[in-house]
């Protein structure tokens, strides 16, 4: 009885979804007539030949990665600092950190449309009036840096989630082991790469994954801030799966069923594979070690 609730909201809206999308994966469907256009394994076929998948699935892995490669650090190196016993307004800055993981993916995605604005956001405009640079930069509009910058703006809104992560793991290491370090003698960096690293390892593993995860699913940012443009240049996977299915006549939800179970299959590889290798690596170094 105490499970029943989670029973009945998994199966609604978690195990009945993925059963409901492969089955339609398997027709020639617009989401709206009658189910009755079977074409067996033709939509996976036609994804598999369709050079904007792959495009797609390249930008995916690209912000994936390097995304997760920014925020993980940086959210780390932040959240030691905001448990050093010394810092003064801790809780202040905990909340100015954490506030843009409270505001709508919408929100952030026009407030950043207006600050890189090349006629009058107040980025460019900013490096402009200082001599920084002498002609507007059109982040957004430039093939090259889009994705770059939706990375960036990413990143700002995640940062706070993963900082509570990084607290969180770093509250469990004993005090005391710091303290036999300060009288050894040791500094920040052999503290951090000799006791930190090391006793927080296996919880970062699961902070890696649940960050490459999140970060494979991009969609928000894209739709607010370049629809996938300019071009196909910041072209995710979700987006071209919402393209094909809702956003562009005639429907093609069988489609876009298709490849979102495709893209489920290669980006739980993907992360599966990143984890044998993590696993293999400690494996390696405790044998060493040892």
């Amino acid at each position: 009885m105490f499970l029943l609730p989670f029973l009945l909201l998994y199966g609604g809206f978690t195990l009945w979804p993925l059963i409901a999308t492969a089955y339609y994966s398997l027709f020639n469907w617009d989401g709206i007539r009658p189910l009755t256009d079977f074409i067996g394994l033709g939509n996976y076929q036609k994804i598999v030949a369709d050079p904007i998948f792959w495009l797609a699935f390249k930008n995916t892995l690209v912000f994936a990665v390097v995304e997760t490669a920014i925020k993980l650090p940086l959210a780390l190196f932040v959240a030691i600092l905001l448990t050093r016993r010394w810092l003064l307004f801790k809780t202040f800055f905990r909340t100015v950190f954490f506030l843009p993981i409270i505001l709508p993916v919408a929100l952030a995605g026009l407030v950043f449309t207006y600050l890189l604005n090349p006629s009058n956001g107040a980025i460019d405009s900013f490096l402009t009036d200082r001599g920084w640079i002498h002609t507007p930069i059109d982040l957004l509009g430039h093939g090259n840096t889009a994705l770059v910058a939706i990375i960036l703006v990413a990143v700002w809104q995640i940062f706070g989630q993963y900082m509570v992560y990084w607290m969180a793991a770093l509250q469990n290491v004993p005090e005391d082991v710091y303290e036999a370090a300060d009288i050894d003698g040791a500094n920040e960096l052999q503290k951090l790469i000799h006791i930190t690293l090391p006793l927080i390892r296996p919880v970062a593993l699961i902070i890696t994954l649940l960050a490459i995860v999140n970060a494979l699913h991009v969609f928000g940012v894209i739709v607010t801030l370049t629809a996938g443009g300019p071009g196909q240049a910041s072209y995710t996977v979700s987006y071209f799966i919402y393209n094909e299915a809702f956003s562009e006549a005639p429907f093609r939800y069988g489609y876009g069923s298709a490849a979102a179970l495709l893209f489920a299959v290669l980006a739980f590889m993907f992360v599966t594979g990143q984890a044998a290798i993590a696993r293999g690596a400690e494996r390696m170094r405790k044998d060493y070690s040892v």
